[in-house]
């Protein structure tokens, strides 16, 4: 093989790689995230868009993950709120109201986005799985759960090479939470003491941690 043929091999060799990360589904880049991501450290913005199509409400605030089990999602405006799963219990702290709230992880964390990002296993347990369209330079997956009880009927995840970049929670009673994360770390190093929460003093506790 002569020098102007290696390189028009080594050009082809390139152009099959990029097309092949190009076209990996959202399903794909989904089953990456849940397999080997093991941390996340991400900012985002939540806004509530109404069964009219209005936005309702719009919040910002920063994400830790830390599997298993462990989340710190912390609402820093309007109302600020944080939320925390020690790997055992949820807290849940109103600052405003002064109130925390503690339950067992296993029953407090529901169908939330928190649960979704700690699930490990494969997803067509729980929910039919299908391709969406690609947008917003993400690819997306439709997760509709087998479930009927739960609080949505469907959950659209867009993910890019990194992994999950935006999620749209589809309530029972037709309002859209629209969640875009930004500035997303992953597996990069969190100190478990993120995720331990002490209730402030004063504080009206409602709940015994288990």
């Amino acid at each position: 093989m002569n020098v102007k043929s290696g390189m028009w091999v080594l050009v082809i060799a390139t152009l099959l790689a990029v097309t092949s990360v190009q076209a990996e589904t959202g399903t794909q880049r989904l089953q990456h995230f849940m397999k080997h991501v093991k941390t996340l450290d991400a900012t985002f913005t939540q806004e509530v868009v109404s069964d009219k199509g209005q936005i309702a409400k719009t919040a910002y605030g920063t994400f830790l993950l830390k599997r298993p089990g462990k989340f710190r999602w912390q609402y820093q405006s309007p109302s600020p709120q944080v939320i925390v799963s020690d790997g055992r219990n949820l807290w849940i702290h109103d600052i405003e109201l002064e109130q925390v709230t503690v339950k067992p992880i296993s029953s407090g964390l529901g169908s939330t986005p928190a649960a979704i990002l700690l699930q490990r296993h494969d997803f067509n347990r729980d929910y039919v799985v299908l391709e969406r369209p690609a947008r917003e330079g993400l690819e997306w997956v439709d997760l509709r759960p087998k479930k009927k009880n739960g609080d949505f009927k469907r959950i659209l995840i867009g993910l890019d090479d990194q992994g999950i970049q935006a999620m749209d929670l589809y309530d029972q009673f037709g309002q859209i939470t629209m969640i875009r994360f930004q500035e997303s770390q992953v597996n990069k190093s969190i100190s478990n003491s993120k995720f331990k929460f002490t209730p402030p003093p004063g504080a009206d506790v409602i709940g015994k941690p288990s």
